[in-house]
């Protein structure tokens, strides 16, 4: 606890030593959830999640692999915009204590013509920017009620002539409690890592000086930090019978430069083979479209099948979640995964 008190401590001094510095940030990126099920609740997994997917939320959750947890996810991001965002997961369990899982991202986001001073209007090729974050999480049970994470991610970002790496670290931790571990805590602190500066040829540039000589240059980029923030999560789990249950979360998400959000979720669980959710992510503004600051409006909601196959408990499974936007249409997320 008083770990905890010293990151939240730390959060409101940087943030609030920070507000003017807004315009020096970058790797937004890293705040898009790729993610089927957590998008769902918008979030509000933080405590309770489990799988290869919580290394967005919390990677403390990671540990709740069982033995192999294999996902792919494909988004239609802002539809109409013909931006796509696909992800992969992998995560193994062991031994008894020790999970280890293996994440990537892309965004597809079409083909870019190519201007320039001399051509303005194009017509000489396109480009194609590529975002890519990949992730490596280890994820560990401490005790019965306590499971730890942490994940180490690089990012890569750039178009055809300019691009930029980074790294970054995300660390969290989960605890259980109650007769029937119905209730959850999680703190997760994410994007923690130095500052990216976009290097390349698109710097280069050729000076001319009034005595006719030219001369070539380089114009150099100014570094921007990454968007960091700490989600605090709470769940608790209304078990009916051994059939039917009601999972409900709660996740507050301070964020460096941008409106802290708070998410609530809710999901009707029928053993394992479905799951039906709903979720709200409220921000300062977020009900108004002259001071909302992001095209999502806060609604999300979705469901999860899982079919038994083999033996061992294995499953496989689809998943759908839909994000309310404006303007666009929405943003839909289709998700497969197999439970080995």
């Amino acid at each position: 606890m008083r770990t905890v008190l010293k990151i939240l401590l730390f959060l409101l001094v940087y943030k609030a030593s920070n507000a003017q510095s807004a315009g020096q940030s970058g790797a937004t990126q890293l705040l898009v959830n790729p993610w089927g099920k957590s998008s769902g609740v918008g979030g509000a997994n933080a405590a309770y999640g489990s799988g290869v997917e919580m290394v967005y939320m919390n990677p403390a959750g990671v540990s709740g692999t069982n033995k192999t947890d294999l996902l792919f996810s494909r988004s239609n991001w802002l539809q109409g915009s013909e931006i796509y965002i696909n992800a992969f997961g992998v995560s193994q369990r062991f031994n008894e204590k020790t999970v280890l899982a293996l994440s990537i991202m892309s965004f597809n986001l079409g083909d870019i013509e190519i201007t320039t001073v001399n051509n303005p209007e194009g017509g000489i090729g396109t480009y194609r920017p590529q975002f890519v974050n990949g992730g490596l999480t280890y994820s560990r049970e401490f005790s019965n009620n306590i499971d730890g994470g942490i994940t180490l991610k690089l990012i890569s970002e750039g178009i055809h002539d300019m691009n930029a790496f980074g790294m970054a670290i995300d660390a969290g931790v989960k605890y259980v409690t109650g007769k029937k571990e119905h209730i959850s805590f999680g703190v997760a602190l994410k994007n923690a890592g130095p500052n990216m500066k976009y290097d390349g040829n698109g710097l280069k540039m050729e000076l001319t000086f009034p005595n006719g000589n030219n001369q070539n240059g380089q114009v150099s980029s100014a570094s921007y930090t990454l968007p960091l923030l700490m989600n605090l999560g709470f769940g608790y789990r209304f078990d009916f019978n051994s059939i039917h249950a009601l999972q409900t979360g709660c996740t507050y998400s301070a964020r460096m430069f941008l409106n802290d959000q708070t998410r609530l979720g809710l999901e009707y669980r029928f053993k394992k083979y479905l799951q039906i959710r709903c979720g709200f992510v409220y921000e300062e503004g977020i009900f108004n479209i002259s001071t909302r600051q992001t095209a999502i409006t806060g609604p999300a909601g979705g469901f999860s099948l899982q079919l038994p196959y083999g033996k061992d408990d294995r499953y496989f499974g689809f998943d759908y979640t839909y994000r309310d936007t404006n303007p666009f249409a929405g943003i839909h997320t289709f998700g497969a995964r197999i439970i080995l």
